[in-house]
């Protein structure tokens, strides 16, 4: 059992020092009647009229400590359920170079692959809006900030060299990400980058792009598909200046599966950076509580006005 109000507890010892207050005022009011009461005692008979004469206080004071219990809402837990926090916008930003068509493993290009990857992670995206820029020598918005997965997976059909001028302008991916985040209210803004070479076209600089998506306040993670070859030109201190500088990190992959293990974890990332809302179903006891206080009420006035009456 919990409470969901308990500082209201406090209440107890406050309502306790009220009724010994009382009670001591009483006690010496009563004591400047009689100089010697015990000829009044010798006289009385202990019927339980006399014995009970406490008793309405008592209840009285039982029924204020059940309606201050009430009040603080004691509460006991019955489920918890929790789901992850709405609220990234994400932007795919996928290079589709030529080199993209390099071969990986039997019947597997790193555009495949990449295709494969993206998909999954964008469906395990369940509630944030996903955006999709790709780029060679150009970058090239395939789908705005949407919830609907349906129309990104239908688009990531297209992810294939060619759409442009062949080329590698990372910097103008990042920007033209940029332009879907600018204006984005979400708590968390994302762009995931993939490339699997160095910059050499377009006119912005990547770390450029990177200082402007700092200033906007939006995250990089950047992840390097070298797969399938050896010496790759992948400038690997930029890609990661890149991503460290607006909080993100740097990823490398060789392989399809270290491909879907960095979207992983990028995605690990952002959930826990927005956290996750929890819902928890009570059942509540004041009622009850609140019903045995009205019913001591009651019996307190019954008494009183009745078997127990006071005369003056």
């Amino acid at each position: 059992m919990s409470f969901a109000a308990p500082e209201l507890l406090l209440l107890l010892p406050a309502a306790a020092l009220a009724t010994a207050v009382i009670a001591l005022v009483r006690r010496r009011g009563s004591a400047l009647l009689f100089a010697d009461p015990s000829p009044l005692r010798a006289a009385a008979r202990p019927t339980w009229r006399l014995r009970l004469r406490a008793l309405p206080t008592v209840l009285r004071w039982i029924a204020v400590a059940l309606l201050i219990v009430a009040i603080a809402r004691p509460r006991e837990g019955l489920a918890v359920t929790t789901l992850p926090e709405e609220g990234i916008d994400i932007v795919v930003t996928v290079d589709v170079s030529s080199s993209m068509t390099t071969m990986i493993g039997p019947g597997t290009s790193r555009i495949s692959a990449a295709r494969a990857v993206v998909g999954e992670f964008v469906t395990a995206l369940s509630g944030d809006r996903v955006g999709l820029v790709v780029f060679q020598a150009r970058a090239l918005t395939l789908s705005p900030l949407t919830l609907d997965r349906v129309a990104i997976l239908r688009r990531l059909t297209a992810l294939q060299p060619g759409l442009l001028e062949d080329g590698t302008a990372i910097g103008l991916g990042v920007a033209e990400a940029l332009s879907l985040l600018r204006d984005s209210p979400a708590p968390s803004r994302v762009i995931v980058l993939l490339t699997d070479g160095d910059n050499n076209a377009g006119e912005i600089d990547p770390l450029t792009a990177s200082q402007l998506a700092t200033a906007l306040g939006v995250r990089l993670y950047t992840i390097g598909f070298v797969g399938g070859r050896i010496g790759s030109p992948i400038d690997v201190l930029t890609l990661r200046q890149m991503a460290q500088s607006t909080g993100g990190r740097y990823f490398d992959a060789t392989t399809q599966e270290e491909l879907a293990s960095a979207y992983a974890e990028i995605g690990d990332l952002e959930r826990s950076r927005v956290g996750e809302r929890r819902f928890t179903s009570f059942r509540e006891l004041a009622p009850p509580l609140i019903a045995a206080a009205l019913a001591l009420l009651a019996l307190d006035y019954g008494l009183r006005a009745t078997w127990l009456r006071r005369y003056p």
